[in-house]
């Protein structure tokens, strides 16, 4: 539904800021809601709870909160909400970016923790966009601009083919290219359809049998050394997510450094507390709110571009951290003088001078103060 738009058949959800009215359909006992696209902030306020609050014809019920991810499931609500409502209204009130989220009131309604309830939530909003992400990320011009800046490192980093770790695969936009390079790769995510996406890909390029992955969250990397024992690994990378999913890394620096070999490398690429365009580019459109969200940890879904919460860092706290472990190899912002993903309609202006502009972007963000104020700050460690 548009904002502020009410039918005469629906629910009232509880939330932080009241009761907001939805449409809805129900099967039995499961009522499920759908959301229109990213704007919406009741579906995250349920998600992260895992429980819901509704009132469905005068009656209120507690309910269990989760992400539908199954595309079958999905397919079979958007016809019962055509049945229920018209296609005209459906189509009208969301898009192929909604998302089908179910409420049972016979389920787990007394919820886990907050954290187990932030991995679940984390869990099935990337399960749900897994068929779709290579085409965000390769769809986007800063999107693959990220990608092509980190593989660049990790190939000099990881200049002989050997053992890597990789934490936060999703479907794999940069692990392809370093299995069809000679490595082999333990891929894990928190996430098993962005896994079989990853394992997909794989077999088609005919590098299946050099990867193994693992459904885990980057804080359970100790499973990994487990499995495959300490000072196993060459390299280890992690890029653009895992890290900034964790309510709390210091578990990291250790435990990499345990499971690396003498002089191994480890590349990271982090979102960025501090990100120069990103402030002022917010300011001048006096979105003041926006303009300095990643200032605070963590950034709730809704004050950052990405459809869940996210723990952003600076660059000399990150690299604090990793001080008494690791010594740093590199470091350059990314990018710098380029907006970040969600600006890309600007980018897509200068097109034709866009390859220019990457060159001196990726010049100038390996130049200090710089290296501090891109969208994200790539670094390559060394292993003390």
């Amino acid at each position: 539904m548009k904002s502020g738009e009410t039918v005469t058949d629906h629910l009232m959800l509880e939330t932080a800021n009241g009761e907001t009215p939805l449409a809805y359909v129900r099967q039995e006992d499961i009522i499920y809601l759908v959301s229109s696209g990213y704007a919406a902030r009741w579906p995250s306020y349920i998600l992260r709870h895992g429980k819901a609050s509704v009132k469905v014809k005068g009656n209120r019920l507690e309910t269990d909160a989760k992400l539908v991810t199954d595309q079958n499931e999905r397919n079979k609500v958007f016809q019962e909400f055509i049945h229920k409502y018209g296609q005209s209204k459906v189509s009208d009130w969301y898009s192929g970016y909604s998302r089908v989220i179910k409420l049972n009131p016979a389920g787990n309604i007394t919820g886990l923790d907050a954290i187990s309830n932030y991995y679940t939530w984390l869990e099935s909003e990337f399960d749900s966009i897994a068929n779709e992400y290579d085409r965000h990320i390769f769809g986007n011009t800063i999107n693959a601009l990220l990608r092509e800046r980190s593989l660049a490192t990790m190939t000099h980093s990881f200049a002989k083919s050997g053992k890597l770790l990789e934490i936060g695969s999703g479907t794999g936009t940069e692990t392809i290219e370093l299995l069809k390079a000679g490595h082999e790769i333990v891929s894990i995510d928190i996430s098993t359809r962005m896994l079989d996406v990853l394992e997909d890909k794989a077999r088609t390029s005919g590098v299946e049998t050099r990867l193994k992955t693992r459904k885990l969250r980057a804080s359970e990397l100790w499973k990994v050394l487990d499995e495959f024992g300490d000072h196993y690994f060459d390299g280890i990378y992690s890029t653009y997510g895992a890290l900034n999913c964790e309510p709390d890394i210091n578990f990291l620096p250790e435990l990499a450094h345990r499971a690396l070999k003498p002089g191994g490398k480890m590349v990271v690429a982090v979102y960025n507390k501090l990100c120069a365009f990103e402030i002022m580019g917010y300011l001048l459109r006096f979105k003041i709110k926006y303009a300095f969200a990643r200032l605070h940890n963590l950034i709730p879904e809704g004050k950052s571009r990405f459809c869940v919460d996210t723990y952003a860092y600076t660059l000399p706290h990150f690299l604090r951290l990793f001080d008494g472990h690791f010594t740093v190899e590199s470091v350059e912002g990314l990018p710098v003088l380029i907006p970040p993903s969600n600006f890309v309609k600007y980018v897509n202006k200068f097109d034709r001078k866009f390859d220019t502009l990457k060159n001196i972007d990726r010049k100038v963000g390996k130049i200090w103060p710089l290296t501090m104020l891109g969208d994200h700050f790539l670094v390559s460690f060394v292993r003390k």
